[in-house]
């Protein structure tokens, strides 16, 4: 049950007042139902109210037209136009004095307690406060089947309550302790409305959750979950126990503990036996009346809605209803124990028992598993928190990781439902990590995808997707598509793992260059090929392969580039040839047919590039030209991949790293750059030209002239190529830096080349090209004086670095070639620097104490 803490909160967030909800009193000679006294409706709360924004204050809207009347109407900015402090009407209710039972008759139009959000109203007052009857309308967005669902509901609770009246004044009216033909009868068309309200809270919920971008309608459901909720554990007595805290976080300890408490009661002995129960034979006993739980698919309806949503901290709204699903199944376990102190005999006979195999009892055991958290429930919440950017959200999917290992040793063959190391829970949280740098995360990532791995690929859970299939087959009449949470139907025969595996991947590739990464990230890709092979043939039994694969993958180009990129980047000599023997693989797939490729993809230009690349670690320089060469005539051997210059320039790129400081690789690049004039498939594009020059001012040779010519010639083509005089349509800082290195290198005058020098760097000033090689070289080039006088002190200007796009060269801020620090400021003329210091020293301030708050948080969140 829910504690009075809970209810005092939902009434705090919800604005609801004591005064809102009617109650039934009934006579205190009823032999069947307790006297109910007038007590506060026992909410299930999800989120504290600041989760809430105005924007998000649609749960009002959940009342309707034919059964609200009593509630205060919204205005246009859907405000109720009733503050915090205001006392919300009064239910008005009819009293028969001449009746002795006392019995007050709700008016048949009051529906069961609605859920106000009562935060950042608007000020403006309501137009319509004259009119204190005027009715909630069903919003428009709505589309016509939940409209539809949402008026059955309606009409659902009138009869509902109509029913229940008619017994209860049937029954408060009757002085006999027997019970005649017309209590049976009104006794059986109150349960099957109780039947037919929970029918229509289900359709009116999935109907609702499915609206898509609609904030109304998923808070819609919400609401009427919640009430239903509420509902079914009002049906029961005040029962003893742990009380629940006032928090929307779930307790790891409580949690587990009560599960742990609720499985063995739905399989082992209680002390309460049917036939320990001796009912007078005289005496007829009607069964008490509950409505029936939410089930599993309208939880999942709900949390569905959540993880496709766009609402604030919607992963603590699913930890909230996880733990509110649990409490209903507490108390549904716990109710009928007969060492509760409010245990009578009648309950053995309480509508939606069922007898436990083997033994004389009669428990909830269908309502207490449907309302357990299953496998898909956390993952869905896990989906919900990966898609945030909470500071904390690793540290709840960690923690609903740990919930869910202890609830699968405890529910394991017990619960349908519940697996071990569940393939949707590993799949989310592996989407959820971020950042690999982080020693935490790339454990987790490692161990997360070895757990997904070793599930997918056990023949011992085969039977995992026929479980989902069969729900499926017996879903209602109205039957659709549904979501388990990764986005696929339920109903799909294989699980697709593909960006699990390609995300471990992608994250290991930003650690470029860090020692081991390129192995970590080959043994990834070796496991998707595993996937692959089950997937084809099935599994691997003692005739052969057999039995229906349970994940499927798609291997795609992009997860070997990323792996090609590492061997790139590793600086490993044996992983150059590795990078060549994995491209030679996907140049063999393309001549093969589909069928026949094993899931190899074939590659594209980005493959070939990222492999010659790779030959830059190789010492051996000559075997290196040659196998680049080789890859260089397999490219173009290939129909499937159409000529690119990238690789071309790839090739250009190996010769200055290979051929660095020697004579020959000006005669190299010449000639490449010639034959490339000569194709009419390809043309050399700006940044080949700038790789020629790079070749020109890294060759160590004694024709200066000449090289100086040739890289004057080449500049000179690329500054025909802009429009104007700022324009960088062709030009790069990079091509700006080489040539100032080639003047530096090759002219022997000093005054021409400082005016050379000079020249070159006010261009690439003025085109916003001063990168931190420009600028160094320029700093080399002349004094400390002239220096001074040319670029200032403090901060560059915007203007100089604006098109600095070369990935080697930092964007450098400051004159000294500094991308700023601890006291850098602006010092330059024209630049006002007034109270810079004093807002300076107040922002480190502030950012000092906002860091200490945050570690006071964590230790006390810890503790």
């Amino acid at each position: 049950m829910i504690s009075s803490s809970l209810r005092r909160a939902a009434r705090t967030r919800w604005g609801i007042s004591r005064h809102q909800y009617s109650t039934i009193v009934s006579s205190s000679s009823s032999i069947h139902q307790p006297q109910q006294h007038q007590r506060d409706c026992r909410l299930i709360v999800t989120t504290s109210p600041r989760l809430w924004d105005a924007d998000n204050r649609s749960s009002q809207y959940g009342v309707f037209s034919s059964c609200s009347s009593h509630l205060p109407p919204a205005n246009d900015e859907g405000s109720d136009g009733t503050t915090n402090n205001d006392q919300p009407s009064h239910t008005t209710h009819k009293s028969d004095d001449d009746n002795n039972g006392a019995i007050h008759i709700i008016d048949a139009s009051s529906p069961p307690p609605t859920l106000n959000i009562p935060l950042q109203r608007s000020t403006k007052k309501n137009k319509n406060n004259n009119t204190s009857t005027s009715l909630f309308e069903i919003p428009s967005s709505f589309d016509a089947r939940a409209q539809s669902k949402l008026k059955a509901l309606a009409t659902a609770k009138v009869d509902t309550e109509v029913a229940k009246q008619a017994y209860l004044e049937l029954v408060g009216s009757s002085n006999s302790t027997t019970v005649d033909d017309n209590a049976k009868a009104l006794h059986n068309d109150w349960k099957q409305s109780e039947e037919e309200l929970s029918h229509a809270y289900s359709q009116a919920i999935k109907y609702t959750s499915r609206i898509l971008k609609n904030p109304k309608a998923t808070q819609t459901a919400e609401r009427l979950l919640l009430e239903w909720m509420d509902r079914f554990t009002q049906s029961f007595d005040n029962m003893d126990g742990t009380a629940s805290p006032d928090t929307v976080y779930m307790n790891k300890k409580r949690m587990i503990r009560t599960i742990n408490k609720i499985v063995p009661r739905l399989n082992g002995s209680c002390a309460s036996k049917n036939n320990e129960v001796a009912n007078n034979d005289e005496k007829v006993v009607l069964p008490k009346i509950h409505i029936p739980p939410p089930t599993e698919k309208d939880y999942l309806n709900v949390l569905r809605a959540y993880s496709i949503s766009k609402a604030k901290r919607k992963g603590q709204q699913c930890e909230a209803l996880l733990s509110n699903m649990l409490e209903v199944a507490k108390t549904a376990a716990f109710y009928y124990s007969k060492e509760d102190r409010s245990w009578t005999e009648d309950r053995v006979h309480d509508v939606g028992m069922e007898m436990i195999d083997g033994d004389g009892e009669r428990r909830w055991t269908g309502w207490v598993k449907e309302s357990i958290p299953k496998s898909k429930a956390f993952s869905i919440a896990i989906k919900c928190y990966a898609g945030t950017t909470q500071t904390e959200s690793l540290e709840r999917i960690i923690l609903l990781n740990h919930i869910h290992d202890e609830f699968s040793k405890c529910c394991l063959q017990k619960i349908q439902g519940v697996y071990n190391d569940d393939p949707y829970v590993l799949f989310h949280s592996i989407k959820s990590l971020k950042n690999f740098q982080v020693e935490q995360e790339r454990e987790l990532g490692m161990k997360w995808i070895q757990k997904l791995h070793k599930f997918v690929t056990s023949h011992e859970n085969i039977g995992y997707l026929v479980n989902k299939t069969e729900l499926v087959e017996h879903d209602d009449d109205e039957s659709e598509e549904q979501d388990d949470g990764s986005g696929k139907p339920i109903g799909q025969t294989t699980i697709d793992v593909t960006s699990a595996y390609t995300t471990v991947i992608r994250l290991l590739a930003k650690l470029r260059g860090t020692k081991g990464v390129a192995n970590d990230a080959r043994n990834i890709l070796d496991l998707m090929h595993q996937v692959q092979t089950i997937n084809e043939h099935g599994f691997k039994v003692e005739e052969g392969f057999g039995h229906e694969p349970i994940a499927s993958i798609d291997i795609r180009s992009n997860a070997y580039n990323l792996v090609l990129g590492l061997y790139r980047d590793s600086k490993d000599e044996k992983d150059s040839m590795k990078a060549v023997n994995l491209l030679q693989k996907m140049v063999d797939a393309g001549s093969k047919s589909l069928s026949e490729r094993n899931g190899v993809p074939i590659p594209n230009e980005q493959s070939f590039e990222y492999a010659i690349l790779a030959l830059s670690h190789m010492t051996d320089r000559k075997k290196a030209m040659q196998v680049a060469e080789l890859l260089l005539t397999l490219m173009e051997g290939q129909d499937f991949i159409e000529p690119s210059i990238a690789v071309h320039n790839a090739y250009l790129k190996l010769c200055n790293n290979l051929l660095h400081g020697t004579p020959e690789l000006f005669d190299k690049a010449q000639g490449f750059l010639g034959k490339l004039k000569q194709r009419h498939d390809v043309s050399p594009s700006p940044e080949t030209l700038a790789l020629v020059i790079k070749a020109c001012s890294v060759s160590e040779r004694e024709d200066h002239e000449e090289v100086l010519a040739t890289a004057t010639e080449i500049f000179s083509q690329l500054v025909a190529q802009e429009v104007t005089e700022n324009s960088a349509l062709a030009l790069t800082d990079g091509a700006y830096f080489h040539m100032m290195k080639c003047v530096h290198n090759y002219v022997g005058n000093e005054d021409v080349k400082k005016e050379r020098i000079e020249d070159l760097f006010s261009e690439a000033c003025q085109r916003g090209m001063c990168s931190a090689n420009v600028l160094s070289i320029f700093r080399n080039s002349v004094s400390d004086e002239e220096y001074r006088l040319t670029v200032g002190r403090g901060r560059l200007a915007d203007k100089w670095i604006q098109n600095v796009t070369s990935p080697l060269a930092q964007k450098v801020r400051y004159t000294d070639g500094s991308k700023g620090g601890r006291g850098k400021h602006a010092q330059r003329k024209g630049k006002s620097t007034s109270g810079w210091v004093k807002k300076q020293k107040l922002r480190e301030a502030t950012m000092e104490a906002r860091r200490k708050g945050k570690q006071a948080k964590k230790f006390f969140k810890k503790v």
